[in-house]
């Protein structure tokens, strides 16, 4: 008898309906941001033989209630994923700043999730919390979910710096990759690079020798390359201005 296929539900947290929850300057919604991450994840999981199951898929409401009744209506859950990013108190921009991830309570596999998702979050880099695991047992889809459950906090939208990452694609797919190797990790899984991203990573790699050699692209004292770091329009017109003069226009 061949194994029973694991099944996966995306949760993009808010919707076009929740427009409170957004960055002070209204540049950045977070139901946007999660339906974008929620079909990046569902494309890697996909690709690797995980079923999925999104609670919605465009920018219509769905309740908290509905959300649930998606999750429990599939037989034989393997884990129920909710994405969110963060917001202080106030309204207004804060120093408050990492990814974290709520349960509704200690111990048992949603437990085990967390920590094997909160590795490869750390292990890409990304910033966490000083307490990353929380346990909220009044979170709705938390408590309301028969499948173990987590809610990922991406970070806070009410933070400056974190705020500009989270409106970048590149980023996004950073945390999309980091968050499904830790869910892989917790189905057993082997996580395996697709002939696409392969194909991509080399161009990258490529890309940023040309650069360097040809003295566009350059890092900071430390030789820093920062290439995780957001491009200013300032650091865009340099490097416009660097590749005009390489190829005589300037």
């Amino acid at each position: 008898m061949s194994e029973r296929e694991k099944h996966i539900c995306l949760d993009p947290g808010h919707d076009a309906g929740n427009l409170a929850n957004k960055s002070p300057d209204g540049t950045y919604y977070e139901h946007v941001f999660t339906l974008d991450l929620g079909k990046r994840l569902e494309k890697l999981l996909t690709d690797r033989g995980v079923s999925v199951t999104m609670t919605r898929t465009g920018g219509g409401a769905v309740s908290l209630a509905r959300r649930c009744e998606i999750a429990n209506s599939i037989p034989d859950l393997d884990l129920f994923v909710s994405l969110h990013s963060n917001a202080a108190a106030g309204g207004g921009w804060s120093s408050a700043k990492g990814w974290s991830v709520y349960l509704y309570g200690p111990g048992g596999d949603r437990e085990r999730a967390a920590q094997d998702i909160l590795e490869q979050v750390r292990a890409a880099g990304i910033a966490v919390r000083s307490t990353p695991i929380v346990y909220d047992p009044e979170l709705y889809v938390l408590k309301h979910t028969k499948a173990p459950a987590v809610l990922l906090e991406n970070g806070f939208h009410t933070n400056r710096e974190e705020a500009a990452l989270l409106g970048q694609a590149d980023y996004r797919q950073k945390l999309a990759v980091a968050e499904a190797k830790g869910i892989l990790e917790y189905l057993g899984i082997p996580w395996v690079e697709t002939e696409e991203e392969t194909d991509y990573q080399a161009e990258a790699r490529a890309a940023v020798d040309w650069l360097t050699e040809n003295g566009i692209m350059q890092g900071n004292a430390e030789g820093d390359l920062m290439l995780d770091q957001p491009l200013t329009r300032r650091q865009f017109a340099v490097l416009e201005y660097r590749i005009a003069k390489l190829e005589g226009f300037v």
